[in-house]
């Protein structure tokens, strides 16, 4: 595990209290620290993700009302060691930091995985035309709308999309709300509304994903690799 940020990430670690043990195993090393220092907004999605490695209801109580989708929204403001100490903890690959357009491909490849590994097709699409630079993601939409066509929107297409997000395992609603939210970060007035259920605590994401066994590492990859969209 090679990486110029780890020293920075062990820091950081020990700045909020926690400490890997093995593998997924993580305990405090200050209960004290842990509860009560402050933490930076950039590094909440380290803090929620390790607390709830020792303890979800731990983490739930240092962060009340804090949910996934707050959590994505954080990922843009990280920073490099940020991003790394997020990828220790979620058991996934280091990221990698090269020219903006090969983390691009990194980043499209991660998304369309979990798209096609988590049977996610219900709520996005491929277009053919790609919005934006290098990387697979930018031919990937969520559905709802004539992309191919005027680009307006198509009711009956975003009815069915959230019909299906609403059938989805909660396991496959973490992975939609998370790439809806590094799609287009902010309050979600146009997709996932009309009673879809979007406010999944964030310690709750943390354990359906780490409960999976494979589900946390593959989105600690998708998410420590954003470059933007």
């Amino acid at each position: 595990m090679i990486n110029e940020y780890l020293d920075k990430v062990n820091v950081l670690f020990s700045e909020i209290g926690v400490q890997q043990l093995s593998g997924f195993e993580w305990a405090f090393t200050d209960v004290h620290i842990a509860s009560h220092a402050y933490i930076h907004h950039s590094r909440e999605p380290v803090a929620l993700a390790a607390y709830a490695a020792v303890n979800a209801t731990f983490a739930a109580a240092r962060f009340p009302d804090y949910a996934l989708i707050d959590m994505v929204d954080k990922v843009p403001c990280m920073d490099a060691s940020e991003l790394t100490a997020l990828a220790v903890v979620c058991g996934a690959s280091i990221p990698t930091f090269p020219c903006s357009s090969e983390r691009g491909v990194i980043f499209g490849q991660a998304v369309g995985a979990i798209v096609e590994g988590y049977s996610l097709h219900g709520c996005f699409e491929r277009v053919e035309r790609a919005w934006g630079s290098p990387g697979r993601h930018y031919n990937l939409r969520p559905r709802g709308f004539n992309w191919s066509g005027d680009q307006e929107l198509n009711s009956e297409s975003m009815k069915e999309m959230r019909k299906s997000y609403r059938a989805m395992s909660p396991l496959q609603q973490v992975m939609v709300l998370t790439i809806m939210h590094l799609y287009c970060q902010g309050k979600d007035k146009t997709y996932l509304t009309g009673g879809c259920p979007t406010k999944i605590p964030a310690a709750e994401a943390m354990n359906i994903l780490r409960s999976d066994g494979v589900a946390l590492s593959d989105w600690g990859h998708m998410v420590t690799h954003y470059a933007g969209w």
